[in-house]
């Protein structure tokens, strides 16, 4: 399907009126993109059946496929059936199916007019990237099948210029704190090369890691105080997690951190929460309370409130490491609350992945 023209319809009166940020359209032009096709038009439609056909009926015009987020459902703002059912009734002749959802409730509807394909995704972000590959296909131009590859700790413009002219053949697709590429599978072996340790495996950081320390029968604890348990949520998201994750101390004030994970009053008073030396002690004590082999530790200010000159807002010290080897580094991200905590929890994730690897730490479990 090479040099196929593609037009997009978001729907949602939400949107239009700010109550509601559109999370599709960018990743959605970038997998099409990916496939050497063609992103011609994007249009905003409110949730209004009748605005949705006409909308739909002009983008057709000038498209080989045209695809419509939102309004798959039972709420009252879900006016897509209604839509497809004025669309069908203009033209008898079109053949309608379903796209699957293999995250969801709601299928997808694929309708083939003569000339053109409309396909109407559900609006939830989850579902409807889980569908779009479904609905486009997974090859490119040339036929070479597509591959995701998340990457941590490098920006866009920091990967495309470590890729150079490879960059060319890759699609961007920003996602909490990572970027997955979409390469075609010929270069996919050179990319990760170049990319080093920022590549991970196809399902992200937190499975990325799990599997590394199933693989080396280790067992992992986490000591949060900036993160909020978010570690721990990130870790236990991934299937099969029981198999090495024991637990994580969320020691928000500093009296849990004295109490439950053993910090000495004095770190806490001559260096403050903030501070490497206070994130190896809650390492060291949430360790010593699990029996976990590794783990990693997070203090910081995620704002917006809280900083000071020589600890600006941003400030987190991370502690990655084992009973005998610890890391701890300082970090000052420059997100919101919820960037910041997001920014920590993943790259907490990640050195102690890196740590693991490059450090050949092993556990005295068998491997999973």
């Amino acid at each position: 399907m090479a040099g196929v023209r593609l037009c997009v319809a978001v729907t949602g009166t939400e949107i239009l009126t700010g109550r509601r940020s559109d999370a599709l359209l960018a990743p959605i032009a970038a997998m099409a993109c990916a496939r050497g096709w063609t992103m011609v038009e994007a249009r905003f439609v409110p949730d209004d059946a009748g605005r949705v056909a006409h909308t739909v009926g002009a983008l057709m015009e000038g498209a080989d496929m045209v695809i419509v987020t939102g309004g798959l459902g039972l709420t009252p703002d879900d006016t897509t059936h209604e839509a497809v059912s004025i669309l069908l009734k203009a033209h008898p002749e079109a053949v309608r199916s379903q796209i699957p959802n293999p995250v969801g409730s709601a299928p997808g509807v694929d309708i083939r007019f003569d000339g053109c394909r409309v396909v109407f995704l559900p609006g939830v972000p989850q579902e409807a990237l889980a569908m779009v590959p479904l609905a486009i296909g997974g090859r490119d131009a040339s036929g070479d099948v597509l591959v995701e590859i998340p990457v941590f700790g490098m920006r866009e413009t920091a990967i495309a210029q470590a890729l150079g002219p490879l960059a060319q053949e890759c699609s961007f697709l920003p996602a909490e704190m990572e970027v997955r590429l979409v390469v075609p599978g010929r270069i996919e072996p050179e990319v990760r090369s170049i990319l080093g340790n920022n590549a991970l495996a196809p399902d992200g950081l937190a499975a990325d890691l799990g599997s590394l320390l199933a693989s080396r029968g280790l067992t992992m604890a986490a000591a949060e105080s900036c993160t909020g348990g978010l570690v721990g949520h990130l870790v236990t998201q991934v299937p099969g997690s029981s198999a090495y994750f024991l637990g994580s101390v969320v020691s928000y004030a500093d009296e849990v951190k004295a109490s439950t994970l053993g910090v000495a009053r004095e770190t806490l008073e001559s260096f403050g929460a903030v501070s490497g030396e206070t994130a190896r002690e809650m390492l060291s004590g949430v360790l010593r309370l699990t029996g976990a082999d590794v783990g990693v530790a997070t203090t910081g200010i995620a704002g917006p409130e809280g900083g000071s000159p020589d600890k600006p807002v941003g400030t987190v010290w991370i502690c990655a490491g084992t009973r005998g080897f610890a890391d701890a580094v300082r970090y000052e991200f420059p997100f919101n609350r919820a960037g910041n905590k997001m920014a920590a929890a993943k790259t907490a994730l990640f050195m102690l992945r890196n740590l693991v690897h490059d450090q050949g730490v092993r556990g005295p479990r068998p491997a999973v």
